[in-house]
This record gives structure tokens, C-alpha cells and sequence, in this order.
């Protein structure tokens, strides 16, 4: 049991209780009290025995013992002594115990005032010699440990300007080693500071006197020098205190430990997970498995913005951008200055997010194994990214930290873990593992063993903790290097380090190697935290009120310290620690800097989100919204509304309706029209009727993609009379009138009313041919011709979908140039001049993947067929049939490839398209389903699938065909031997 009693042995040894002194008796049971009490723990009774009465038998001795702690108990300050049969304890706090606290954590100016004279000094141990040595072996340990905590303490006065103070205590401390030469040069600047120069030479005389008849040597140059100054009256030139710093080793050990088996699994896996705590070594284990992987690093704070990390790296290596083909284009709207003066094409809505895809793929398919840092801070278009680079093949690796996966990040993870993606988990370091760190680490073959256990289970094995800590005790000084070794003050004084402290969280750490930054310094890690990464003095300087040439110092300093790499902090947790310790007021200020630097430098949804951070809700709005138009110029509608649903609650004046019509405009793009139309009576509810009519637009949209025709005439009829009331404006792409107009042509269209559709787009078209080659003049002429064909005017419409597909080319529409094509193409095989459309066909195809490149990669080879160039439609039939996007297209591919495979030796093939393809069609709509298709089942079908095919061979296919097609279908059935109605 512990007691409130105090025994000092580092001063006249005496006990406290109560507030009364009472001397340490010079007696058996006092000399039990102080070695009981050193130790503070469960001493063995055959110990203690040995230990006090070492000349006498045994028995005689364990008797003396007893009486002795009879005796001692008796004590009024020594009532809590312990026994027990085997052992005995004494716990109550020593000021031994104390000054190694005191030396664990730093405090030097405590140690000293502790330490106020040697352990035990005079204190009377003759008639117990073994305990004398034990105490005069403990004494010089202390008194070591003293001489340094004295030294450590002395420069801090000096710092201080206590000249004088700092003089004594070197003094004191050269009064127990004369010898300590160091001691002598830094006592020898102190004292002439605090103006004891006489005393000073002194002290030097008799160092030089001892130092030649002890040992036949001189004093170092330097402290001869120094000594001369003296004499001289000259000022000495105090050189500026050592700054304590810790073995570059820290920085980068020179190895992985512990992590063999993770190695090997990464280095064999194409693609891998790697999970684990922050701190553990994720990071560290990327690069050490593959060192010539690009790192793409997702930052906290940016989790909105749509491929923040790929965009960052691309936009460091602009110059290594391999070549893209058709996908140059669709990169440069994400990512102007990649292409200085292109002026990429008019996107295509439904396929500007998969050859996006496409594009950043490409982008980084030179690299033979990417690295995604960070996923928990990932956006869903990177997540996105990562599964799409799955499909492809192309390796990846990626880290997270379990405890902030959130809901993209877990939605991502079971999709790849559904296709087979592994999880590395990355655990702290097992004992044996900080102890070969520890041993790399010093050099030597193998590590301290207490202190390795200390560190791990300080650390939990965490490695940036254990490597921080270790650099917290070296900028402390509690930790030095000497004589190729590593020492603390403790290590002959304590049994376990458990004296040692350090704060008990990263936080902790980071904050007191911060406290030893210059105030300027500190300032600009401030600013940078809020950046995160790709800092700079410039955008630095104004954030922290510095000057650039002081910002880079202070990024020097920080560098030197072991927080900062180049243009980015060392490890995140330090940023976060820095970040976090900022009071709200800072914080808003720092970001409001930020959005004021970046602005213009950085993507508006960048500056957005320091806006938001600073408080600046409206600002960040308008950001927002610019982020948002550029995302629907690009026809990334799931992007745009991201962002708009973010803006909307801080749209200022009129920018919330035009918010609520975009986001219309996304959702219904995005096919989720329930959600449209939320936003489209939001827009209806603001007075604006410019917005208004644009979200009767959308509203039209979303009545035509439901069919409900009659009520989309109705709405389409209040928008205009809108439109009517608005001042004009001019007739392009984007405009109301222009959208109004193809909703007219689309609504008659649908209704089978070609003529009136014709009648509608005529008259645009005039218009439009007066203003030049457009973007919206290529897609109403090609409207207009499919309008033409349907209404049996091949020649006219062959006339239109050429000049569209010139006026297309001219202003770089590849959707209108693959749809104008395919349209083209079609017209022409049903003329049998098939092979006039071939070449403007393979132009548009070698455009990359559009909504519309599959049905022209169909009538392509519809053509090829007619032309009798097999081999050619074969291998377009195989890419719709693995690729289309279309199920129709792909059940009609895997038909005319059943059909063609017998006549290029690959009969045993047929089964199996007919498979692929009923496995398809069972999940369509009956009506949907290609009679191409029935006839290739009925003719080379096996019974089991004729069985599978039941629910589309129902009663009442065949009067739902074409004359011909009826026909076929009948005899099919006949020559399989099955009824009319069903097999």
C-alpha cells in the first residue's frame, strides 16, 4: 500500500510525513527503509538478507531481518511497509524517483533542483559493505545523469540571458569532474558573459595544472583559445547553441521490418487493397514495393472534387502525357493546359463519362502499376476510376484506414471485393519487429532490449509513432548520439524507462517539435495545412502575412525538422495535427486567404471549398456554380449535380433558380426523373422566368422519356408562351428557342408525325445555314434527315445527313459526325448503295466509343455483308457482341455471328453465341427482342436451349412480324417440327 510519506535521499536523507522532518536513522531497519524505498517493488526476503547481513549463516540472518522490519515499521513514516512469506515492499515517493521524471521528460531545470547533492552522500553504510557498493555504483549513475541534466540546464540560462546562474551551476558541476573539458569551455563563455573573468582563468589554471600532471596532456586548441581571450580582455565569440537534431536515419529508415509477408503479397498482385491505422506504414510499404510507381494522394477536405488526385499528377507530368488517339479531346475539356490551343469538340451526353474514363486511362496506362494513397478521402469519380482500371486490367494499388472508410469508399470495396480484389492488413509492429528497427536504426546488431520494449509499448508498435517519438527525445535532448551509441540520461538509473515521457498521441508530438519552430516558420505550416499539398512561398506569403523570402526559410526549417518534402507535408498526420490545432477563428481566416490566392490559379471548386471552410457561404456558391457549368458543358451531369446540391442551400439571388434548373437538367440526363422533378418545380417556385422556362424544358424531357406525350405538349405549350414574353436571343447551341424547337420536332417525331417534324426543323435550318457551321446546326440537320428517310424521302435525306456530317466535321461534333454516319449508312443500304457511306462510316468509327458507335459499328457491317467482305462484318459483329452497350445490339450480334461462324470453320462456336445471346434476351422485352435472333435459334438451336426459349417463342410472335419476316419465322418453326403458337 502506498503511503503520503517522502524520502529524500538525494539531499541530507531524511523522510517527510505530516509535514515533519524525520532523519534516516543510520541503522539496519533505516538502511532497509531506503533500499526498500528505491526499488518500490516486491524484494525477495533471501535478497534482502544477503544483501545487509552477508557474512552469517542463513538462518541467522532471515532472523535479523525480521527484527528489522519490526523495527523499521515501527517508524511513524514507514507504517506502510509490505510483507509477506517470500517478500517485502516499500512504496511512498522518493525523490530518486522524481529526478528520473524529471529526466525522462526533459525537465532539466527540475532535475537539478532535485539532484541537490550525490545519493546517500555521508550517509553510514561501512558495517554493510554490499549495500555500499550497490549505493556508490547508484551515486555515479545519478550523479551522471545530473551532470548532464546540469550541462542541458546551463544552456537554457545562457539562453536566457542568465549568464551568471548558468556559470554557477557549470561550476558545480566541474566541482565533481574536473576534467570534463567541455564542461570547462562552455563554463569558461558563461562566465565571461556574467563578467567573472578572474575566477574564470581560475578555473582554467587549475584544469591545465591537473590535466598535465595527471595525464601529461594540454587543452584543446579551442580551450586554449578561449582561455587567451580571457586574459585579453577580448569579447569571446560565443558560438550559437548546438541545434539539437535527430540521426537522418529517422527520416527514411534504412528498411522495412517486420512487413516480408506484405511485401511478397503486393509484389505478386496485380491489383491489392492495403488497409491499416494511420501511422502504420502504408505508405512506406507502397513505395518499398514498387519505388517507380506514380503516387496519386487523396486529400482530406477535397473528398468533392471529381478526380482530384489524378488530375494533381497529370498536371505534374504534362510533359509525359502519352498519345491519347480519339480520347485527346475528351481529356482537354477536363484538362485545358494539357493541350494549349485545342479547342476540343461539343461533348455527347450519353458517352462523355465513359470515354472520360476512357481518357484518363489512357492518360496513365505508361505506368505499370499505380499507387491510390489515402481512399478514405477518395472522391466516387477516382473510386469509380479504380473499378473502371479493374475492368481494364490495368494494376493498381490502394491504402485506406479502416476506422474512416466512408459510404463511397464502402460501396467501392464491395464491388472489389466481388471481383476478387485482396486486402492486405497492415498491423502495428510486434515486439521483435521494434526491436530490429531500433538496431538498424543505431547501427548495431541487434537493439537496446528494455528500451525496445519501452518504445513498442509506448508506440503500440505504430511506426511514425515510434519513429516521432525517438526525434521528440532527441530535439528534447533526453536522446543523444554519442560515440556511435544512443544514451539517455536513465539508462543506469532506470529498470524499464518507464520514467520516460512523451505526449501519449501523434498530436502531442507533433506539437512540441512545432514549439521549437521559429514563430515564422510555425506561421507558414499553418497556412500550408490548409492547403494540404502542392504549396507554395507564392500562394504561402499572403496566407500567413510573410514575406516570400520568409515563407521559404520557413519551409526550410520545417524541411530540416522532418515535416515538410518538397511541396508537401512528410506524412498527413502531421498536417492534421497542425490543422486541428488551430482555433476556428484561424482556421476561417486561413482559408479565406487561400480562395483569395487561388482564385483564378486554382479550378473554381477548389477555391469553392476554402470559401466554405472560411465561413464565406455565398462566395463558395458562386465557385460552385462556375464548377457546375463546366461540368454540364461537358455533359457530366452526375458531376454537376454533386456540386449544385452542395451550392443550392447558399445560392445568393438569381443563381438558385438557374441551380434548381440545372440540377433538372442533370437528373433528367442522369434518367432519374423522380428526381428532376423535384428540382423542376423547385425552379418553377422563383419568379425568374428565364429559369422558369428552362425547367418547363426540362420538365417536357422528362414527359417524353416517360411517354406521356399528351402532357408533355402541354407543358412544351407554357414554356413557350414564356419564351415569347423574353427578349430575344441569338439562335444557338444552349439557347431557349433552339431547345424549344428540337422538344417540337422531338414531341411530333414520337407521335409519327414526320411531315410536321420536317416542318419544324426547316426553318431553323435556314436560319441557322446564315450564321456558318455549328454545333447546332449539325445536330438539326440531323434530326432533319432522319425525319426525311422516315418519311420515305431517301434522296433528301441523304442530301441533309451529308451536310451534316460537313458541317459536323467542320466544327469538330464527333457525336453528330458517328450519329449523321450511321444514320447515312442505313439510308443508304436500304437504296443498295451500301458502299458510298463506307468511308465517311469508318471515319466516324475510328472516333472512339459514342452512344451511337455501336448501332454504326451494326450497319457497318450490315454493309460489309451486303458487299461480301465476311471477314470484315465478323469482327464488328464480335466487338458489339462483347461491347455494345445496347442489349439488342448485342443479342442481333451473337444471331449473324451463329449464322456466319459455320461458314468460316468455327461451327463448333454457334452453340455458344446462341447461348450468350439467349442469356441475354431473356432479360428484355419481348417486343424488343430482334426476330433475327428467333429464326438463328429456330435454325441452329439445340433442344435445351429451344426449351430455355419458351417465353419469347409465345403464341402471337408471328402476327407481330412483317409480312416477310412472318414467313421466315413460320417455316422456321415447321422445319423444327413445332406448332405456330409455341415449341
Amino acid at each position: 500500500m502506498a503511503t503520503s510519506a517522502r524520502l529524500y535521499l538525494l539531499d541530507e536523507p531524511h523522510a517527510l510525513w505530516e509535514g515533519c522532518p524525520y532523519p534516516l536513522p543510520p541503522s539496519r531497519p533505516g538502511q532497509l527503509l531506503l533500499f526498500l524505498a528505491y526499488r518500490g517493488e516486491w524484494v525477495a526476503r533471501e535478497t534482502l538478507a544477503g544483501l545487509l547481513w552477508p557474512e552469517i549463516p542463513e538462518e541467522e540472518a532471515r532472523h535479523n531481518l525480521r527484527v528489522a522490519l519490526h523495527r523499521a515499521r515501527s517508524l511513524p513514516w514507514a507504517q506502510a511497509v509490505e510483507v509477506n512469506r517470500e517478500q517485502v515492499r516499500f512504496v511512498l515517493v522518493t525523490d530518486v524517483a522524481e529526478f528520473r521524471a524529471a529526466l525522462g521528460r526533459g525537465d532539466w531545470e527540475e532535475a537539478v533542483r532535485i539532484h541537490r547533492r550525490p545519493f546517500l552522500m555521508d550517509f553510514p553504510l561501512r558495517e554493510a559493505p554490499a549495500l555500499e557498493d550497490w549505493a556508490s555504483l547508484e551515486r555515479q549513475s545519478l550523479l551522471e545523469a545530473w551532470q548532464y541534466a546540469a550541462k542541458r540546464r546551463a544552456q537554457e540560462l545562457e539562453e536566457a540571458g542568465e549568464a551568471e546562474e548558468a556559470s554557477r551551476l557549470l561550476l558545480e558541476v566541474l566541482r565533481h569532474d574536473l576534467l570534463a573539458e567541455d564542461v570547462l569551455q562552455a563554463y569558461l563563455r558563461a562566465a565571461q558573459m556574467a563578467g567573472q573573468r578572474e575566477a574564470a582563468l581560475k578555473v582554467y589554471d587549475r584544469f591545465r595544472r591537473e590535466l598535465g600532471e595527471g595525464l601529461g596532456l594540454e587543452p584543446a586548441r579551442v580551450t586554449q583559445e578561449l582561455a587567451q581571450a580571457l586574459r585579453q580582455t577580448q569579447p569571446l565569440a560565443a558560438p550559437a547553441s548546438p541545434r539539437l537534431t535527430f540521426p537522418l536515419g529517422l527520416l527514411h529508415p534504412p528498411r522495412m521490418v517486420g512487413r516480408e509477408e506484405e511485401l511478397t503479397a503486393l509484389r505478386r498482385a496485380r491489383f491489392a487493397l492495403v488497409s491499416g491505422e494511420a501511422g502504420v506504414g502504408k505508405t512506406r510499404l507502397l513505395l518499398e514495393s514498387f519505388p517507380e510507381a506514380p503516387r496519386l494522394r487523396c486529400l482530406e477536405g477535397l473528398e468533392n472534387l471529381p478526380w482530384h488526385p489524378i488530375l494533381v499528377h497529370l498536371r505534374r507530368h504534362l510533359d509525359k502525357l502519352p498519345d491519347l488517339g480519339p480520347y485527346r479531346e475528351d481529356l482537354a475539356r477536363l484538362l485545358p493546359e494539357a493541350f494549349p490551343g485545342l479547342t476540343p469538340p461539343p461533348p455527347e451526353p450519353g458517352s462523355s463519362k465513359p470515354r472520360l474514363l476512357e481518357a484518363l486511362a489512357r492518360s496513365l496506362a505508361s505506368a505499370e502499376r499505380l499507387l491510390f494513397d489515402d481512399l478514405q478521402w477518395a472522391d466516387e469519380n477516382t473510386l469509380e476510376l479504380l473499378l473502371y482500371l479493374l475492368e481494364r486490367g490495368q494494376p493498381w494499388i490502394g491504402t485506406y484506414r479502416p476506422q474512416e472508410v466512408g459510404p463511397a469508399l464502402k460501396r467501392t470495396l464491395e464491388a472489389l471485393h466481388a471481383h476478387g480484389v485482396e486486402t492486405v492488413v497492415l498491423k502495428p509492429l510486434e515486439a521483435d519487429a521494434v526491436h530490429a528497427l531500433l538496431a538498424d536504426l543505431t547501427g548495431a546488431e541487434e537493439g537496446p532490449p528494455l528500451f525496445s520494449r519501452w518504445l513498442r509499448g509506448k508506440t503500440g508498435g505504430n511506426p511514425f509513432f515510434a519513429l516521432e517519438v525517438l526525434k521528440t527525445l532527441f530535439e528534447g535532448g533526453v536522446l543523444r548520439e554519442e560515440g556511435g551509441r544512443w544514451r539517455t540520461p536513465l539508462d543506469e538509473v532506470t529498470r524499464d524507462y518507464t520514467e520516460l515521457q512523451v505526449p501519449p498521441k501523434v498530436a502531442g508530438v507533433v506539437a512540441r517539435r512545432l514549439g521549437r519552430l521559429s514563430p515564422e516558420a510555425l506561421r507558414t505550416l499553418q497556412a500550408a495545412s490548409t492547403l494540404g499539398e502542392g504549396f507554395s512561398p507564392q500562394v504561402l506569403a499572403p496566407m500567413a502575412g510573410l514575406s516570400e523570402w520568409a515563407v521559404m526559410e520557413g519551409l526550410e526549417e520545417a524541411e530540416q525538422a522532418g515535416i515538410v518534402a518538397g511541396n508537401g507535408f512528410v506524412h498527413d498526420l502531421f498536417r492534421q495535427s497542425i490543422y486541428q490545432g488551430l482555433s476556428q477563428a484561424r482556421r476561417q481566416f486561413l482559408h479565406a486567404q487561400a480562395a483569395q490566392s487561388l482564385q483564378g490559379q486554382a479550378p473554381p471548386q477548389v477555391v469553392a471549398e476554402h470559401w466554405f471552410q472560411a465561413g464565406a457561404h455565398g462566395e463558395a456558391a458562386h465557385n460552385w456554380l462556375v464548377a457546375a457549368r463546366a461540368y454540364l458543358k461537358s455533359s457530366l451531369p452526375e458531376e454537376a449535380a454533386r456540386v449544385l446540391e452542395r451550392a443550392y442551400p447558399h445560392a445568393q439571388g438569381l443563381e438558385g433558380p438557374e441551380m434548381a434548373a440545372h440540377l433538372a437538367r442533370s437528373y433528367r440526363e442522369l434518367g432519374q426523373y423522380a428526381q428532376a422533378q423535384r428540382w423542376i418545380q423547385e425552379a418553377l417556385r422563383h419568379p425568374s422566368p428565364r429559369w422558369q422556362a428552362d425547367a418547363l424544358v426540362e420538365q417536357t424531357w422528362v414527359l417524353l422519356g416517360e411517354g406521356r406525350l399528351e402532357e408533355a405538349a402541354k407543358v412544351l405549350q407554357e414554356a413557350q408562351e414564356i419564351q415569347a414574353r423574353l427578349e430575344p436571343e441569338p439562335l444557338e447551341e444552349g439557347s431557349l428557342e433552339l431547345a424549344l424547337a428540337k422538344l417540337r420536332s422531338n414531341l411530333a417525331f414520337r407521335q409519327g408525325q414526320f411531315t410536321a417534324s420536317c416542318q419544324t426543323l426547316e426553318p431553323l435550318a435556314a436560319r441557322l445555314r446564315t450564321q456558318g457551321p455549328s454545333l447546332a446546326l449539325a445536330g438539326i440537320l440531323v434530326s432533319l434527315g432522319s425525319s426525311y428517310d422516315h418519311l420515305g424521302q431517301e434522296t433528301q435525306a441523304i442530301a441533309t445527313l451529308e451536310e451534316a456530317l460537313q458541317v459536323a466535321q467542320k466544327v469538330g461534333a464527333r457525336y453528330y459526325l458517328v450519329d449523321g454516319a450511321n444514320n447515312l449508312l442505313g439510308c443508304l443500304i436500304r437504296q443498295g448503295r451500301c458502299e458510298e457511306g463506307l468511308a465517311q462510316a469508318k471515319a466516324a468509327l475510328a472516333l472512339g466509343e459514342y452512344e451511337g458507335t455501336a448501332f454504326l459499328r451494326n450497319n457497318l457491317a450490315v454493309a460489309y455483308l451486303s458487299l461480301e467482305q465476311e471477314k470484315e462484318a465478323l469482327a464488328l459483329f464480335e466487338a458489339n457482341a462483347h461491347g455494345a452497350p445496347d442489349a439488342m445490339l448485342r443479342v442481333l450480334a451473337w444471331a449473324r455471328l451463329a449464322e456466319l461462324y459455320p461458314r468460316h470453320g468455327l461451327a463448333g462456336a454457334v452453340e455458344h453465341a446462341l447461348d450468350q445471346a439467349l442469356e441475354t434476351a431473356l432479360g428484355m422485352d419481348l417486343q424488343a427482342v430482334p426476330v433475327r435472333f428467333l429464326l438463328a435459334l429456330l435454325r441452329w438451336g439445340t433442344e435445351a436451349q429451344l426449351r430455355r426459349a419458351v417465353p419469347l417463342l409465345q403464341e402471337g410472335v408471328a402476327e407481330t412480324l412483317p409480312p416477310p419476316w412472318r414467313e421466315a419465322y413460320l417455316e422456321a418453326l415447321a422445319q423444327r417440327g413445332l406448332p405456330p403458337s409455341s415449341p
